[in-house]
């Protein structure tokens, strides 16, 4: 009987080991969403002036950072490239977002913040910073890293499943921008030659860890500008996720299963000994 009950304490405690991702990662979105939405209603209720000083200084930041090659040369001329300026950039809504970035066939939807530190790649994506501003245009490369996925929440988990020609959007500042993937790349941490300004060009780069749960390269999905259409944008289905993602969800649903059958199998057999 103490054998019985000790391995169904054990159950029930790997049991809950399993389903806290999910519960976590359910809130996680919930709080992603609610950033996102903070963001859209802060940009509809800013002055339509104020709106448009605000991108017209971050064109201005990004035709800066393209004519210095990122490099601040003297204080008159590139002031506008300093960690202040740049803290300040398309801070519409006052709490450091940037704005989101949709990617509709892996059901995505996460706000864009300045930087790359740990807190901000726990809560959504990063800017990183010295590349250009994510408000498209000529001569423009945004490059924007987050996590594979952590134990709370999912984040860039499926960016692994992106291909070319796929399509992912940013809004920004009232504005929805789209970009059709045209290169995918696996490179090592320190290779950053594919995240140079490249002229012409309108480039956004989404940047995350790979191989899953090894995380030594990292994966590079780059999309060129297109022209944004909103009924292109709603007909795209949410593709199923892939095995890998599959089997993390449904385990502990399949360990709820085996555990019921063991509970049915011992009752019976409790209850043909009783019989005999």
């Amino acid at each position: 009987m103490r054998k019985k009950l000790g391995m169904g304490v054990l159950f029930v405690i790997g049991f809950a080991l399993c389903c806290l991702p999910i519960i976590w990662n359910v809130i996680e979105q919930r709080h992603q969403s609610d950033a996102v939405a903070t963001y859209q209603n802060a940009v509809s209720k800013k002055d339509d002036t104020k709106l448009k000083e605000i991108m017209e200084n971050a064109r201005a930041y990004n035709d800066m950072l393209y004519q210095t090659g990122g490099a601040i040369v003297d204080n008159s001329d590139t002031e506008i490239l300093s960690d202040e300026s740049y803290q300040n950039q398309l801070d519409i809504s006052g709490n450091g977002t940037m704005g989101s970035l949709d990617i509709p066939k892996i059901n995505v939807e996460l706000p864009i913040y300045h930087g790359t530190d740990d807190a901000v790649l726990s809560n959504g994506v990063g800017h990183l910073q010295g590349t250009s501003l994510p408000i498209g245009g000529e001569n423009t490369h945004c490059v924007l890293t987050g996590h594979r996925g952590l134990p709370s929440s999912k984040l860039l988990i499926r960016l692994d499943e992106m291909k070319k020609g796929d399509l992912f959007f940013l809004r920004i500042g009232g504005e929805t921008l789209a970009y059709k993937v045209c290169k995918i790349q696996v490179v090592d941490p320190e290779d950053v030659s594919s995240l140079q300004i490249e002229a012409g060009e309108d480039l956004v780069t989404l940047v995350t860890c790979t191989p899953y749960g090894i995380n030594t390269q990292r994966l590079l999905v780059t999309g060129k500008r297109v022209e944004y259409k909103k009924a292109e944008h709603d007909s795209i289905k949410q593709e199923l996720p892939s095995i890998r993602e599959l089997i993390f969800f449904f385990l502990p649903f399949l360990l709820a299963a085996i555990a019921i059958g063991l509970y049915l199998w011992n009752r019976r057999e409790t209850y043909e000994d009783g019989k005999i």
